[in-house]
């Protein structure tokens, strides 16, 4: 799941909610909601559900963030990195911009990390950097090559949540055991989630879903947004078939059979 050089081992499971009713239960746990909503408010969707395995040996992951692909604040009248040149690695940078920052940009998206079994500095607990959601700007490999940071540590069943904006990666496993977290993150209905489930999902998964989980799967309708018909309905039916190409009616002028 990793290239060698950002963690080479290390094992991810993607999609998790079509891998058993259990997991469609992890997205009716209240209290994850109320946290979540702290960072992004009211409505949200669920951008990816997987699972990262660090293995033994497996080397620690570049500091990054998770909403890397939100645009930072601009000065009037400069040339910023237009939004659709961003990639994974290539940010806008201000080298004039006042530090610290007068604006930052908000939190667009949240994590929910799950131990399943115990984190602790060496076997690899999620390594973060304290008060990065305030610095305005994304992690650079060199310039921030000896930043500290800190491991998440906790017992098996620990949960945290993480403002999209912290600069964290997966820790160096030295022990010589699995370490096993599940991982959820959450962004603004605004945004395009990393899977799309309106197609990834299985139609048997689609069929028994609630509708706090569609609404998660990006299947709400969010102002107009999303819809695949008519924007006044609350939510889309990907297995349902939408209304087809119209042919003029023979018999009445002037209306057309769908």
């Amino acid at each position: 799941a990793f290239t060698a050089k950002n963690g080479g081992i290390n094992q991810r499971v993607w999609l998790l909610p079509n891998k058993g009713q259990e997991f469609l239960d992890i997205l009716e746990i209240d209290v994850m909601y109320e946290a979540v909503s702290h960072v992004l408010g009211e409505e949200f969707q669920l951008s990816s559900f997987s699972s990262n395995i660090a293995k033994p040996g497996g080397s620690k992951m570049n500091l990054h963030t998770d909403q890397w692909w939100a645009p930072e604040p601009t000065r009037p009248g400069r040339r910023n990195l237009p939004v659709g040149s961003m990639t994974r690695s290539n940010f806008d940078f201000d080298p004039d911009r006042i530090e610290p920052p007068i604006a930052i940009a908000p939190a667009a998206c949240s994590n929910a990390i799950f131990m399943l079994n115990d984190f602790t500095n060496a076997n690899g607990g999620t390594r973060l950097v304290p008060k990065s959601h305030m610095m305005g700007r994304h992690p650079d490999p060199i310039r921030d090559k000896d930043i500290k940071t800190v491991a998440a540590e906790g017992p098996a069943g620990t949960a945290i949540i993480t403002d999209g904006r912290v600069w964290h990666g997966t820790g160096s496993n030295r022990t010589n055991h699995d370490r096993v977290g599940m991982l959820l993150t959450f962004c603004g209905p605004q945004y395009r989630p990393q899977v799309n489930y309106t197609i990834a999902l299985d139609q048997e998964v689609l069929s028994k879903v609630t509708d706090r989980q569609k609404t998660m799967f990006g299947l709400k309708v969010w102002w107009g947004y999303g819809r695949t018909g008519h924007p006044s309905v609350e939510f889309v039916n990907p297995i349902e078939k939408g209304l087809g190409v119209l042919t003029p009616n023979k018999r009445r002028r002037g209306r057309y059979n769908v």
